[in-house]
């Protein structure tokens, strides 16, 4: 499976530049994601470990879903929010 934009703004200049930059560093923060998903920490939780946004991680969690690596377990609520926890499937 390719890695695709899932954007909503994908299809203006900017977007398109963007994403083929971004498009190198996928697959590496991809595998740091799928190696700290242990069904304990969630989504928020693993983006602190690594010391990034949610937002930059967050279509990894999406990606790595898709590839059926991983899915959802349960959640954690942290603050007022609540966020996924993610479990890695047995292949």
């Amino acid at each position: 499976m390719d890695i695709q934009d899932y954007s909503r703004g994908r299809n203006n200049a900017n977007s398109k530049l963007a994403f083929k930059q971004a498009k190198v560093t996928i697959p590496k923060m991809q595998h740091k994601v799928y190696e700290l998903v242990d069904g304990i920490n969630s989504t928020i939780e693993i983006a602190n470990i690594l010391g990034v946004p949610i937002h930059t991680i967050s279509g990894r969690f999406s990606e790595l879903k898709a590839k059926q690596k991983i899915f959802q377990s349960s959640s954690k609520k942290i603050g007022s929010k609540s966020y996924a926890v993610y479990t890695k499937t047995i292949n």
